[in-house]
């Protein structure tokens, strides 16, 4: 057989002409235009040379978001109507920013009409099924929808939906906030190697499961900073519920110590979605799932090194914050006390020993019975707090960290420490109220001394700070300090509302609301707005109900993380 030569034809190359270099993080002028951008600063060159204002490089999200806003404007195709309001297309024309959470294509707003309204409604109490007596989780099954196909995908910059044909342009879009805006409020510290960016995005983009908790995050974040609630409060409730199915099916087929690493992130979500959303009710269910699972895979040493570094900071932060309102919900078997951070956590950055601190605290009551342990524990709190500082360890810092960024923390540390004193002080004062027999001789003067003088209580001599001296330095660091925008304030809800608990004067009131006002503003965290009414129900009161007795009057889990 004579082969016959060969008449493939070469294939033609498509060559990009030559100009300035096309990227993603041009110009907001160039990037409304659809344009190149060279990126020269302070003003590109090709918004010179037409004449156009240059907008610069900042983030659509900086501001306030506008209800009428196009804020998603760089998603739709120019130039184009839609034809069709039943088409389940992406492209939009431009309308406010209602229409895109109106489509009828939407699962927005087409998957709810069975589902809760809101997540109070939907019942966790099955969720996390792997629960028995023994702890046993081998026999356990569970699945989660395949995302082999997803595996090579990656993300550096906001992207179009195009470009993740597997996301709904709902799920472009939270992703694009959280990118940009969510994950640096949603955090104490910014840096480059922000985790919620770096690590958490990668994963939600191979996990359908993940993105949909990611999502819920996300949108419940948008809706609390948005004068427009409604259609982000309802993708909210959509993504979430889907995220409780998706958990459900994943434990269904997998045991707890094989659990896909993304379906325990995505319970880590749901705890920081009841966070964000201001919750009462639902969100120790998911720490205290979040709790068995790690237990399940060995604890915290047994983790991905990757994973455990995400993963520690947030659990150790929320875990000691409950411990401390929400005791009787809460799981004990996975306590991370002698777990170390190695680098500077955008959850609890310098104040890692004192989070730990006031969990110790929040245990003397189970002393009561043991004068002797109680004196000891009691010196031995009073002792760690007086010898702290926040050069006591020394972190890795993350990269982009400022000294003003250091500045920040070290003040908000300090607020912690001013507020464990403070609660140090509140807590022997009810436990002498509600312990019988007395507590010791060392104690039992000073403390009844406080409770018929409590609005100028004695100091203990156990104690090294006086509570009237620890409220006065906390309120003066607030004062001294603007709590801006800079994320690292984000973590003074839980010292403005202990020192609230103990505020007396009006003017000292008016400004925890003040500073409280301003978290809630500037970071969009509902548990804000709950500490906030749970000051001005205890400030409307008598003054002689302690705030833990009040919580429990109310039946709150109050989230002060």
């Amino acid at each position: 057989m004579v082969q016959q030569p060969s008449t493939q034809t070469p294939t033609r190359r498509r060559c990009r002409r030559e100009g300035a270099k096309w990227t993603r993080s041009g110009c907001l002028t160039c990037k409304r235009r659809r344009k190149r951008c060279d990126e020269a600063k302070p003003c590109c060159h090709s918004c010179a040379r037409l004449g156009l204002k240059c907008e610069g490089y900042g983030s659509m999200w900086a501001e306030p978001l506008d209800p009428s806003a196009n804020v998603f404007s760089q998603f739709r195709a120019p130039k184009r109507r839609r034809v069709s309001t039943t088409s389940a297309s992406t492209t939009y024309s431009r309308a406010p920013e209602e229409e895109l959470w109106l489509s009828p294509s939407s699962p927005v707003s087409s998957s709810l009409s069975t589902a809760p309204t809101t997540p109070a409604e939907s019942d966790n109490s099955s969720l996390y099924s792997w629960n028995n007596e023994n702890n046993e989780y081998e026999d356990k099954q569970i699945t989660i929808p395949d995302t082999d196909s997803c595996y090579a995908l990656t993300v550096a910059s906001p992207m179009p939906s195009r470009y993740f044909s597997h996301l709904s342009h709902h799920d472009t879009h939270y992703l694009q906030y959280h990118t940009e805006l969510g994950s640096k409020l949603l955090a104490n510290l910014e840096s480059i190697d922000n985790p919620l960016r770096s690590f958490l995005i990668p994963r939600a983009l191979s996990s359908p499961l993940l993105m949909k908790a990611l999502c819920a995050v996300s949108a419940t974040h948008f809706a609390n900073r948005s004068r427009d609630k409604q259609e982000a409060q309802t993708a909210a409730t959509d993504y979430y519920v889907q995220t409780l199915s998706g958990l459900q099916s994943t434990i269904a087929k997998y045991s707890a110590r094989t659990l896909p690493d993304e379906a325990i992130l995505a319970v880590a979500m749901l705890c920081k979605y009841e966070i964000v959303r201001g919750s009462v009710q639902q969100w120790t269910a998911h720490l205290n799932a979040l709790q068995e699972l790690i237990v399940a895979r060995g604890g915290v040493n047994a983790l991905k090194d990757d994973m455990r570094e995400f993963l520690s900071g947030f659990y150790i932060y929320a875990y000691n914050m409950a411990r401390i309102s929400n005791r009787k919900h809460i799981n004990y078997d996975l306590d991370i006390g002698n777990v170390k951070i190695s680098k500077l956590d955008i959850y609890i950055g310098y104040a890692e020993d004192l989070i730990k601190i006031c969990a110790r605290i929040a245990d003397l009551p189970t002393l009561s019975q043991d004068p002797v342990a109680l004196d000891l524990e009691v010196h031995l709190v009073d002792t760690s707090l007086r010898d702290w500082a926040p050069t006591n360890t020394e972190y890795i810092l993350p990269r982009g960290i400022t000294e003003s960024n250091l500045m920040r923390l070290r003040m908000v540390a300090n607020c912690f420490r001013d507020a464990a004193y403070i609660y140090l002080h509140s807590t022997l004062e009810r436990l002498n109220q509600r312990t019988a027999p007395p507590l010791s001789p060392q104690f039992a003067a000073p403390l009844q001394l406080t409770l018929h003088t409590p609005f100028k209580p004695e100091p203990s001599p156990s104690i090294s700070l006086p509570r009237s001296t620890a409220l006065h330095q906390l309120l003066s660091r607030i004062r001294e300090f603007p709590l801006d925008e800079h994320c690292e304030y984000s973590a003074l809800t839980f010292p403005l509302f202990i020192a609230g608990c103990e505020s007396k004067h009006p003017s000292d009131q008016e400004l925890i609301i003040h500073s409280l006002d301003k978290l809630e503003a500037n970071f969009g965290i509902g548990n804000v707005r709950r500490a906030k009414e749970m000051l001005s129900i205890l400030w409307a009161g008598e003054g002689d109900v302690h705030w833990l007795d009040m919580l429990e009057r109310l039946q709150w889990d109050l989230i002060l993380a």
